[in-house]
């Protein structure tokens, strides 16, 4: 695949920002010193995510195991979310960050292989893009930016998936590869080509098809195959 040339990711993502429906307001200056302390569920949740010794064990290898603890622990603020009800978190870049996690990656971990693992990723998706044009994501440690933009590497719109490739693109660029934050920002560069291949290539994420009642094309069936997640 012929890599983008994309060296500026975020005027990419502020052009790409009209495209996406706006429910949240968008208000790139204002200033972070106004903001009034931080519901103390905002700590609690990016705590949980981040702050243990091995999270990566957490994200990547937690099972049913980790699916509960989300569920008896965030189940209540993921409903909140989704009502629209905890907006004034993204006063603040940790608080954008934690929004983000109830909206587009806890729903992955209780609601597996369902229609609700998907079904708030276009409000992530609008809150993630605000929040990149605001600069948000500057404000985060290397691994917290990975999870502030993956709401677009989940969207499988190609305009989406451009702009992650850029911001993963710049991040590594940034970073080098000598430490175990650049490793890792190296990993997530190679999970977005992928992302983006699988939609250049079918349009859609062909793992999702089961889950949302979708018929798969006999190409989607023979990926799946080889790579049974289909991302």
């Amino acid at each position: 695949m012929k890599p983008y040339n994309i060296t500026s990711p975020i005027h990419k993502i502020l052009g790409f920002q009209s495209i996406f429906k706006s429910s949240f307001p968008f208000a790139p200056f204002r200033q972070l010193s106004s903001i009034t302390a931080m519901d103390p569920n905002i700590a609690r949740i990016n705590s949980y995510w981040f702050e243990i010794d091995n999270p990566k064990k957490k994200w990547f290898n937690g099972g049913p195991e980790v699916d509960a603890e989300i569920k008896s622990q965030f189940s209540d603020l993921i409903s909140d979310a989704r009502a629209s009800k905890l907006t004034s978190w993204t006063e603040h870049p940790q608080g954008t960050l934690a929004l983000l996690l109830l909206l587009d990656q806890f729903p992955r971990n209780i609601f597996r292989g369902t229609p609700d693992a998907f079904s708030s990723d276009a409000t992530a998706l609008d809150i993630a893009v605000t929040g990149l044009a605001k600069g948000q994501n500057k404000e985060l440690s290397t691994w917290q930016q990975i999870f502030f933009q993956l709401p677009l590497m989940h969207d499988e719109r190609l305009i989406s998936q451009i702009a992650c490739l850029a911001l993963c693109e710049a991040m590594v660029a940034r970073l080098g590869s000598d430490t175990e934050n650049d490793k890792f920002a190296e990993a997530s560069l190679d999970s977005a080509k992928k992302h983006l291949e699988v939609i250049l290539r079918f349009r859609r994420f062909p793992g999702r098809n089961e889950a949302l009642g979708r018929e798969s094309t006999p190409e989607e069936i023979e990926f799946l195959k080889e790579h049974p997640f289909g991302l």
